[in-house]
């Protein structure tokens, strides 16, 4: 039976969980950014003594890509290449939001299309979208609310329902929209392990030495000068 420890960092939510081709076996989430880097190890160490698993035994770690947080992003990939290195492990990457808008196509079973969106701070949003098989329609990009991003949204045939911690800045910019929204759907490494298995069968594994996260935009911090 295939093993997976499954890392989800990529917004507010820190979620770790173990889990094989049927199902999820422990999970343990948290939703305080701030509390990432202290929470992710205490995470992996408890789910993978709760399925009674040693990390020797997983066949991949599968860790959430981007785009996302760029600090949550960082750890969240870092602790999963420490891992594979350690237990000579495959690395799967996931984009996040194709497996947020997997989740909610999987529990809620609507017939619409799904744009998956983070907050970008301002007026940007990261977003992609996807139809109820998965299939990709937009691929993952960082787009300001503008007239632009309104006419490539009204491309899309068909209603789109919005999820992510960025569904209510666009609900805003859409006051009169008849597409659904739903900012309190969040990221969940529950939603990484269909899309996991899948890469797995097809040995799609990123490269555990040179993988980076997929920030889409450059980090940038402002410089403090000396006083």
């Amino acid at each position: 039976m295939l093993k997976f420890l499954l890392i989800e960092t990529a917004s507010a939510t820190c979620s770790i969980a173990t889990g094989n081709e049927n199902e999820i076996i422990s999970i343990r989430e948290n939703v305080d950014s701030r509390e990432h880097a202290a929470l992710i190890t205490v995470f992996s160490d408890e789910v993978m003594k709760e399925s009674k698993w040693k990390f020797e035994e997983l066949n991949a770690v599968v860790v959430s890509a981007g785009p996302g947080s760029y600090t949550g992003l960082r750890i969240g990939v870092s602790t999963a290449k420490g891992i594979c290195f350690a237990a000579q492990l495959p690395l799967i990457a996931i984009n996040t939001l194709e497996a947020l808008a997997n989740g909610f196509a999987n529990e809620n079973k609507l017939q619409e299309n799904i744009c998956a969106v983070f907050d970008a701070r301002r007026d940007e949003v990261y977003y992609g979208i996807w139809n109820t098989k998965c299939e990709t329609i937009i691929r993952s990009r960082a787009a300001l609310l503008n007239e632009e991003f309104e006419n490539t949204i009204e491309k899309v045939k068909g209603k789109i329902s919005f999820v992510g911690d960025g569904a209510k800045k666009i609900s805003d910019f859409f006051p009169d929209s008849k597409n659904s929204f739903h900012p309190e759907f969040k990221t969940s490494a529950k939603y990484l392990l269909p899309i996991a298995l899948k890469k797995f069968n097809e040995r799609d594994l990123a490269d555990v030495a040179y993988f980076e996260p997929n920030y889409i935009k450059p980090f940038y911090f402002a410089e403090t000068k000396s006083r």
